[in-house]
């Protein structure tokens, strides 16, 4: 028989939901916590290509943003999955004729989300070195240090502290879109939810418990980011 009081639905004993879901919550920040460190390395690498890469690079970086940004991020996450699987197996077909491949739906969903967060991540990164005085590097340089010390020890934290907020910003983003993965079968917050609703018929129940899950994660969220703004705060007022 299926329970039918909420707190039994989502509870721990017998016929509840509640380890299926807490194992989708994992799943759902392995996947928000894996796209948003690829949009950082997206976002850093562009962000050089905007401000210091040659024409054909800026070009790309720009181009890059410019379509990703417009685009609908669950648009994004189809066509990386399927038109990626269709890309590999036509690939695989050449190599080896008859042999048959997947993309794994989680992968998938992590690159589709960490293209879409690199290129928010790329326009806040610009935004970061641009605002720090040109003077700066150059008195360094005027001192003997060469690129590499510059950037590590001059550039990069004073950028950090710029970006702190809006980086904050975009992983709040990244997560909250990270539920957008359970239309390619992930077995995240939001498909285990699905599931959930669709065997015991009480939809809001479950879709409740994710409003709930996520805005708790939310909120957690941003009082670790708050934290640690106030703490890079203190440090650069040391220096």
């Amino acid at each position: 028989m299926k329970p039918t009081d909420p707190f039994q639905l989502l509870g721990f004993g017998e016929g509840g939901w509640g380890l299926v879901l807490l194992a989708g919550a994992a799943v759902t920040l392995q996947i928000a916590l894996a796209a948003y460190a690829l949009g950082l390395l997206i976002g850093l690498l562009l962000a050089w290509a905007k401000l210091r890469g040659p024409w054909w690079a800026r070009g790309a970086a720009e181009g890059y943003t410019t379509v990703v940004q417009g685009l609908p991020d669950i648009l994004v996450i189809l066509l990386i999955y399927y038109g990626g699987t269709s890309a590999v197996r036509d690939l695989v077909q050449m190599v080896s004729p008859g042999a048959t491949v997947e993309i794994n739906a989680f992968a998938a969903g992590v690159v589709a989300l960490g293209v879409v967060s690199g290129a928010y991540q790329t326009d806040v990164f610009r935004a970061a070195f641009q605002g720090i005085p040109r003077g700066q590097a150059e008195a360094a340089r005027s001192l003997g240090m060469r690129q590499a010390p510059i950037f590590a020890t001059v550039l990069a934290p004073q950028a950090l502290r710029l970006a702190l907020p809006p980086l904050g910003n975009v992983w709040l983003v990244t997560l909250k879109d990270s539920a957008l993965v359970s239309v390619v079968g992930i077995r995240d917050l939001l498909g285990v939810a699905g599931s959930g609703a669709s065997f015991s018929r009480q939809p809001f129940t479950f879709y409740m418990a994710v409003a709930v899950v996520y805005l708790v994660l939310s909120i957690v969220s941003g009082w670790l980011i708050s934290r640690l703004e106030a703490r890079v705060a203190r440090s650069d007022g040391r220096r």
